[in-house]
């Protein structure tokens, strides 16, 4: 099974891991890793209970996750996809903007959505001129806001008067 590591850690990966797999209707399997072969951020793994190519397409949709309490120890400021998503969203002055909810890797910095009590959503780029502070024992994200950053809520549509 071929699959893309988000952790950013070589060898994070290892024969006898256990993992779970989480597929998109909900279902989750927990399968140990028999052997890996990493390549970059590609993940190739021969998995216990995965025994042909037809099993692993069987699985294609779905995530891998790891056990938390196996991942090593991050340096000071840095942190892992779960310890932030869900986490509330406020301004530099406090106020509420939202929960984190999504997580976009990109090529120089990854991109958190937040998604606003109003249902309207956001990115912002995680970097520190826009991530001012992270605490996580508070469940809190800190950010500055720029102009354009959240969208404007949609405008109430106009009735058009008939005039006949």
């Amino acid at each position: 099974m071929r699959f893309l590591s988000l952790s950013g850690l070589s060898g994070r990966f290892h024969k006898g891991l256990s993992v779970v797999w989480r597929g998109p209707n909900g279902a989750e399997r927990t399968l140990n890793i028999e052997s890996v072969r990493e390549q970059g951020d590609e993940v190739f793994a021969r998995l216990a209970g995965v025994p042909d190519r037809t099993a692993a397409e069987a699985l294609a949709g779905g995530t891998l996750w790891a056990d938390p309490a196996t991942s090593p120890p991050l340096e000071d400021g840095t942190y892992y996809h779960h310890q932030l998503l869900g986490l509330a969203v406020t301004d530099e002055d406090g106020a509420d903007l939202g929960r984190l909810s999504a997580i976009q890797p990109g090529g120089a910095h990854d991109n958190w959505e937040v998604e606003m009590p109003d249902g309207r959503r956001f990115l912002v780029p995680a970097v520190a001129a826009y991530v001012l502070g992270v605490d996580l024992s508070a469940g809190r994200v800190t950010v500055r806001l720029v102009p354009g950053l959240i969208p404007e809520p949609p405008k109430p549509r106009q009735r058009r008067r008939n005039s006949g």
